[in-house]
């Protein structure tokens, strides 16, 4: 990279960098089984020592191809990325969340953990970016990196504007349309089969019951009243959220939540 690029790296490559860092290592202990025994900085510097040639050659072509595209790239991710986000619920099921209230079939609550629907949402935008032509020279990993970077900055975005406006939404075949309501922070959940709860971000959806949205959004504002006065309140206290359905490994789900 170039003088320019050293001064102003390119964010959406520094995420890339840190990718193929992160896969170098995982080849690193691969080949090299006795080191995993060893401190994860002196792994490193042996990884780096290693691969450093082959990271900057193609961090050098990713920063030149990305910034060629890089105008076109941010006008319009703000706009794929919310597709991304009402795709992913739309080809979700309501029996992939957690019911926070009503029976399992017609939820009046459902609820999600927040980087699990943004972890979804990264890898549609990658296939919405990886299906047009523009980005055609840009490799899996390169467009994974932007797909990061657009989640990173707007996905938080997306759902708080979603909330304000009463946004509705549809999940999977379900008549009834649903509005994001709040993102709890550091909510109390049991994950998968634990006995003892973690607290992980979640994502509240209410229900507008199977009645029409208005111009007035008068049935959305209804349905996100009723959780904060009503719902909210009277929240089970074994809430408990399962991975099935995401394709997500409990590993993975696990990540996203700190131990109480």
């Amino acid at each position: 990279m170039g003088p320019i690029s050293m001064l102003f790296p390119n964010p959406a490559v520094k995420i890339l960098e840190e990718r193929l860092w992160e896969d170098a290592r995982k080849r690193y202990l691969r080949e090299h089984p006795t080191d995993q025994k060893n401190d994860a900085r002196t792994v490193m510097r042996r990884v780096r020592s290693e691969y450093k040639n082959t990271v900057a050659v193609s961090l050098k072509e990713a920063d030149q191809k990305v910034r060629a595209k890089w105008t076109e790239f941010k006008h319009g991710m703000t706009k794929e990325l919310r597709t991304a986000v009402a795709t992913v619920l739309r080809m979700s099921e309501v029996d992939w969340y957690s019911i926070e209230v009503g029976p399992a079939g017609t939820p009046n609550v459902i609820a999600a953990p927040y980087e699990l629907l943004k972890h979804v949402t990264i890898a549609l935008l990658f296939q919405f970016l990886r299906e047009e032509i523009q980005f055609e020279n840009l490799d899996d990993e390169t467009l994974k990196a932007l797909a990061c970077y657009a989640a990173d900055k707007k996905f938080l975005d997306i759902l708080e504007s979603a909330g304000r406006n009463y946004d509705a939404f549809q999940i999977g075949g379900q008549s009834d349309r649903f509005v994001i309501v709040e993102i709890i922070r550091g909510d109390n959940y049991f994950l998968g089969e634990e006995k003892h709860h973690s607290l992980i971000d979640m994502v509240i959806l209410s229900s507008m019951g199977g009645n029409p949205s208005d111009g007035n959004k008068r049935v959305q504002k209804a349905a996100a009243k009723k959780w904060f006065h009503q719902h909210r309140k009277n929240r089970n206290t074994d809430r408990r959220f399962s991975s099935d359905g995401w394709e997500i490994e409990f590993e993975q789900l696990k990540s996203w939540a700190i131990e109480s």
